[in-house]
């Protein structure tokens, strides 16, 4: 009898925590992830501001739409389409023609986005390049 109240107090305090383990355990809990994009790791040179990144290769036909993509994304930003520049590079090993990257001021590249040169589908990219670099620029204090 008198064991009980310490007894409650344990399994009231352990219970979640054993709970909580069985179930990362046994994978019933997914984690929500609100970004889009895929994400990348690599490196081009900083600079001071983020930047959409869109590689570009001699005989590309769906550049000229996807620069105008950027540019209706980055007049979509308003006032923060001042932390943001469009830039366009040349295709490499980390850079693969075909995508849209997103870099921060140090040069990382954080996500990319797939172009298909279908209006619609490029659409719905930009529209999800847009909520994810909102996100980006919410919360960050640099560029």
């Amino acid at each position: 009898m008198k064991h009980k109240p310490v007894l409650a107090l344990l399994g009231v305090f352990l219970l979640p925590v054993a709970l909580a383990w069985l179930t990362l355990q046994q994978g019933w809990f997914t984690p929500g992830v609100k970004a889009r994009g895929e994400w990348v790791e690599g490196h081009i040179a900083g600079d001071e501001q983020w930047r959409l990144v869109l590689p570009v290769v001699p005989e590309c036909a769906s550049c000229a739409v996807a620069g105008q993509l950027l540019e209706n994304i980055d007049t979509a930003l308003g006032r923060d389409s001042e932390r943001v520049t469009v830039v366009r590079l040349p295709a490499s090993a980390e850079l693969e023609a075909g995508f849209v990257y997103i870099a921060d001021p140090p040069g990382l590249l954080i996500m990319r986005y797939p172009l298909s040169g279908d209006e619609q589908r490029d659409r719905l990219t930009g529209k999800a390049l847009l909520g994810d670099l909102r996100r980006l620029l919410k919360f960050s204090r640099a560029g």
